[in-house]
């Protein structure tokens, strides 16, 4: 080795990660990342029990589809604001975000969109928003389709491109850890 240079530690690929390091790492790094994924684990699961039980349970499902999916859903759409803005104003949120992110942000706005849609003639929205139904009136009666479509759409592309859940593990494990490279050369 020649004077001044450093031996670079070789990496281990992928690296060794469980839940609790990952959990951990995310919590370091930011409350709305938490909110964010843990928003749409609680969606996706309930949105599923909702469109896959929904011939056995009928009437049961209205507690599920009226609190669970749609009072976090609202809950989610006010956090996905928040983690918008925190990707515009961070760069190193930035530098963890591929295609795949992007797509996976229009597929969220697709099912915003829809889901706004679907609860629009419903209280407390119509309340709050008076004309909310009559604006979204002319995508009404496809808005439960299209939500339900995308939701698929944006499963299969999880699993097939490194989307979903394993994006989500592989940033907060890039990120904990380029936050860790910052504080030590200080």
């Amino acid at each position: 080795m020649l004077a001044g240079e450093r031996e670079v530690q070789k990496k281990k690929y992928p690296p060794e990660v469980n839940y609790s390091t990952v959990l951990k790492g995310m919590a370091r790094e930011s409350l709305v990342d938490i909110g964010f994924h843990t928003l749409m684990a609680i969606l996706v699961i309930t949105g599923l029990i909702i469109d896959l039980l929904g011939p056995w349970l009928g009437g049961w499902l209205a507690s599920i589809r009226s609190i669970a999916h749609g009072y976090i859903g609202a809950l989610f759409v006010l956090v996905f604001i928040v983690y918008i803005i925190k990707i515009a104003i961070s760069k190193k949120m930035r530098t963890v975000l591929t295609v795949t992110n992007y797509i996976d942000f229009l597929l969220y706005i697709i099912l915003i969109i829809t889901g706004i849609t679907i609860a629009s003639p419903n209280r407390p929205w119509i309340d709050l928003v008076p004309g909310l139904a009559e604006a979204l009136a002319p995508i009404a009666l496809y808005a439960p389709m299209i939500h339900v479509t995308t939701t698929y759409v944006w499963i299969v592309f999880a699993i097939i491109f490194p989307g979903g859940i394993l994006h989500g593990l592989a940033s907060v494990y890039i990120i904990s850890h380029l936050k860790k490279k910052y504080k030590t050369k200080k």
